[in-house]
């Protein structure tokens, strides 16, 4: 009689976590609710390479990163959706010359020739637009990838804001 008690709670236990399990898929990424994905679908259809995954501040937040043949982001954005599908933040790629003119003035006194740009990302969510500047450090071989990336953040009017050397 013992052993069906155990039995029982072997199987309940099994179907929790099985439950829990589908939560993901087998990449590790996460499945989004429906409202969710029924949100994005509509605005990106041909949406390529995409990777949901929880926010690790705010476990509601759902965010995507994905590649698309639009001109949107460069073709690659990343989007903070909330469990209602409405959109908390939008992070696209620009170029350059997107950059306000402080910002880019600012990166230009203090970091000069020996710096050359990666990603640059406009931020748009709740609080209003930033900037994220990626730079990487050359080193004497010429080689930027060997140097440190210094990530600078900006305020929508270019006004310096951060760095974090890594």
């Amino acid at each position: 009689m013992n052993y069906i008690r155990h039995l029982a709670i072997f199987f309940f236990t099994l179907i929790i976590v099985t439950c829990c399990k589908s939560q993901t898929t087998s990449h590790g990424n996460v499945v989004p609710p429906a409202k969710v994905q029924s949100k994005f679908d509509s605005l990106y259809p041909h949406a390529f390479n995409m990777a949901w995954v929880l926010r690790q501040k705010n476990e509601n937040a759902q965010v995507i990163s994905f590649d698309c043949n639009c001109q949107e982001g460069l073709g690659h954005l990343t989007i903070t959706f909330d469990t209602n599908g409405n959109i908390m933040s939008k992070e696209t790629r620009i170029n350059k010359q997107d950059l306000p003119k402080n910002a880019t003035d600012y990166i230009t006194n203090n970091y000069p020739n020996e710096f050359e740009y990666g990603n640059i990302t406009k931020i748009n969510n709740e609080g209003g637009i930033s900037y994220r500047v990626d730079l990487k450090q050359v080193v004497p071989d010429g080689n930027a990838t060997s140097g440190y990336v210094y990530i600078l953040k900006f305020k929508a009017s270019g006004e310096f804001i951060s760095v974090d050397k890594r």
